[in-house]
């Protein structure tokens, strides 16, 4: 079932933000790390408990996504240790985007939230499969996925209204269509 959880925010076509305030262990730690954006306050500390319990560290994606996000090594070190991953190290390493104050934490999540929304709907989709699917492809294919995938959004409504306002120097005003 966890596993689940983890395809659907993968699948969702929507980009999903964790705010991280204190610990994120085990299952939680997974759910941050399969966020496509995780935002933190300096007390945040991320751990993959899983060898800590007897469990191998490869549960619910972790070897896989993990190591695209902070490199090889550092992610064979925290599944093969348990240890905690200190928000400092987690924003040095780029598994946070960003570190911000308790306080602002969730005002950050949501006008990062805000900022995208206010963007190409469609597009950014597009985007979030593309980011997914091309970790299994070359680089010859994922070039021709990623035309592909423009030539679709070209097509749209949006497009045409970013088109028109930047030949009008004018911000876009996005619609979703």
């Amino acid at each position: 079932m966890t596993g689940d959880l983890v395809k659907a925010m993968l699948n969702c076509g929507k980009p999903v933000i964790s705010a991280i305030d204190g610990i994120a262990a085990g299952a939680g730690a997974i759910i941050a790390m399969a966020s496509d954006l995780r935002i933190a306050t300096p007390d945040a500390k991320t751990a993959f408990l899983f060898n800590r319990v007897g469990l191998a560290g490869c549960d619910m994606g972790a070897c896989a996504m993990l190591p695209r996000i902070i490199g090889q090594g550092r992610a064979a070190e925290l599944l093969y240790t348990g240890r905690a991953l200190t928000a400092e190290e987690g924003e040095r390493w780029g598994f946070y985007n960003r570190l911000v104050p308790a306080a602002e934490l969730e005002q950050t999540a949501l006008d990062l939230a805000a900022r995208i929304v206010s963007g190409p709907t469609f597009a950014n989709g597009i985007t979030k499969t593309q980011l997914n699917q091309e970790w299994s492809m070359g680089l010859e294919q994922a070039i021709e996925a990623e035309a592909q995938a423009q030539a679709i959004c070209m097509q749209t409504k949006d497009f045409e209204r970013a088109y028109r306002a930047f030949v009008a120097k004018e911000k876009p005003v996005f619609e979703g269509d």
